[in-house]
C-alpha cells in the first residue's frame, strides 16, 4: 500500500510540476504578446486585436494549473493562529478537519466545472470575439486544475491519517 501511494504521489507531483512549469512559461509568453499588441497599436496604427483575449485565456490557465503547484510548494495563504496555540494532536485533527473540507470544496468546484464543460462541448461555445475561438481548450484548464488540487488534497489527507495513526503528530500539522 505504502508503495502504491509513493508511486502515485510521485506521478501526481510530475503532472502538477510540468503544469506549473507550462504555466510560468505563459508569463512571458504573454507579456510578449501584450507588448507587440501595444507596439502594434500605437507604433503603427494596426492593432492585432488578439492580445486581449489570448492573455486571457493565458491567465486562466496560469491561475488553474498553478493553484495545484501552489498547493504542492505549501504557497497558499495559511492562517495558524489557532493551529499553534493548540496541543499537538488537537492540531494534526484541526488540520486534518480542514483538509478534508478543502477537499469536499474541490470536488464541488471539479463537479462544476465538469458540468460545465459538458455543456460547453453540447453547444460549441466559442468566444464573441471576431476570432470565434473554441472555449473548450481555456475552459479545460480549469477542470484539470481542480482534478490536480482534489488529487494532491486527497494524497495529503492519506498521508496525515497515517501520520495520525502512527502519533508522529509534528508532520501532520504541517
Amino acid at each position: 500500500m505504502r508503495r502504491l501511494y509513493r508511486v502515485t504521489e510521485t506521478v501526481l507531483h510530475k503532472i502538477v510540476f510540468w503544469g506549473g512549469y507550462l504555466s510560468s512559461w505563459l508569463v512571458p509568453i504573454m507579456m510578449v504578446l501584450v507588448f507587440t499588441e501595444v507596439v502594434a497599436r500605437y507604433g503603427f496604427r494596426r492593432p492585432l486585436m488578439v492580445a486581449d483575449e489570448f492573455s486571457a485565456y493565458m491567465l486562466v490557465t496560469i491561475a488553474f494549473l498553478g493553484t495545484a503547484m501552489t498547493w504542492k510548494e505549501r504557497g497558499h495563504v495559511r492562517i495558524t493562529a489557532l493551529v499553534d496555540i493548540l496541543p499537538t494532536r488537537a492540531a494534526a485533527w484541526l488540520r486534518l478537519i480542514t483538509l478534508v473540507i478543502a477537499l469536499v470544496m474541490a470536488i464541488l468546484v471539479t463537479k462544476s466545472s465538469i458540468d460545465y464543460m459538458v455543456r460547453s462541448f453540447s453547444v460549441h461555445m466559442r468566444s464573441s470575439t471576431w476570432l470565434n475561438v473554441p472555449l473548450q481548450g481555456p475552459q479545460l484548464t480549469i477542470l484539470i486544475g481542480f482534478i490536480l488540487l482534489s488529487l494532491l488534497l486527497l494524497l495529503e489527507i492519506i498521508r496525515n491519517i497515517a501520520s495520525i495513526r502512527s502519533g508522529q503528530f509534528e508532520e501532520a500539522t504541517k
